[in-house]
């Protein structure tokens, strides 16, 4: 069973839309902050993936939104990689506020070099699904 990583958001007022409740293109960036936590708790920080001049690229992102969730609410998103190959993973996101699932992403990561290519994973990524 792969590795579940947790974070915890709350809902500000600036991220909702008209209806009250939070803009769907919002809940992109609480997926973004859990991911880069996940490689913060692997201390796969963004000075080394510099220093490795390796970077993790979104390709594809699949994203359902199940329930609303408004200001105040307590969010945590759970990430873990469900699938690897040597250039890229796949990482599964679900969102919940308290035991509500709210959204269920799945999200395509590639691995670039600094000319933007497809590269192989560095080793210390690697923790991430062993």
């Amino acid at each position: 069973m792969p590795k579940v990583y947790s974070c915890l958001i709350e809902v500000r007022g600036y991220e909702l839309d008209s209806f009250n409740h939070v803009n769907h293109s919002v809940y992109l960036n609480y997926l973004e902050f859990a991911r880069w936590k996940m490689l913060h708790a692997e201390e796969i920080t963004l000075e080394k993936l510099q220093a490795w001049k390796l970077w993790p690229v979104i390709a594809k992102i699949e994203i359902q939104y199940l329930k609303p969730t408004f200001m105040g609410d307590q969010l945590e998103v759970r990430t873990q990689i469900l699938e690897h190959s040597k250039t890229s993973f796949v990482i599964k996101q679900d969102i919940y506020k308290g035991n509500m699932h709210v959204v269920d992403a799945k999200v395509l990561s590639v691995t670039v070099n600094e000319k933007g290519r497809p590269a192989a994973n560095p080793p210390e990524v690697s923790r991430l699904w062993t």
